[in-house]
């Protein structure tokens, strides 16, 4: 049990991101919000515009964009992730570690540590400039094989807009990040 300090405080979602609003300015709902959320994310919803947030890149002057989705995007977003990801994941190469759940830095490293040893040599790491900015909308939709009403929503998110110091920017091509 709680004390009655706790009781009513919100709870905080584990992530970094956890109190950077999107466009609708929630940072953190607590968990009767989120039994609403969870209702309400289970009929036909209209994306809504990311907040541009830029953050500054380690050792650089230079900034990169980041959108911020709403509380209610992030849901349905995760809804729709745990759908689709299984099947992704049995598609990729096991010897591939970038943007992949459970899967980290380290773990790319521990695998190129034991192939030199091993007497294996051959290791690429790719990073691929403005890579996200340039994703075809219409090439990436064509690839998802999923009910129409989930890609009705990832088009949305993809087409959705971003909100950068009050202004409005259309999005005709990439991904957030």
């Amino acid at each position: 049990m709680l004390p009655n300090s706790q009781l009513n405080k919100p709870a905080l979602q584990d992530n970094q991101g956890k109190k950077t609003a999107g466009v609708d300015g929630v940072k953190i709902i607590s968990p009767k919000q989120r039994f609403e959320l969870a209702e309400r994310i289970k009929g036909n919803l209209k994306a809504k515009a990311l907040r541009r947030v830029w953050i500054p890149k380690p050792g650089r002057d230079e900034k990169r964009p980041l959108g911020i989705p709403t509380i209610q995007d992030r849901a349905r977003q995760a809804l729709v992730k745990s759908a689709l990801e299984p099947e992704w994941e049995a598609k990729f190469e096991g010897t591939s570690y970038g943007f992949r759940s459970g899967r980290s830095a380290h773990d790319a490293i521990a695998r190129i540590y034991l192939s030199i040893n091993k007497g294996e040599y051959f290791v690429l790491d790719a990073d691929i400039a403005k890579c996200f900015d340039r994703i075809n909308h219409d090439y990436l939709l064509s690839k998802i094989h999923c009910p129409n009403s989930l890609k009705r929503d990832l088009k949305q998110w993809l087409k959705s807009g971003v909100l950068d110091n009050g202004v409005f920017e259309d999005t005709k091509a990439g991904t957030p990040q």
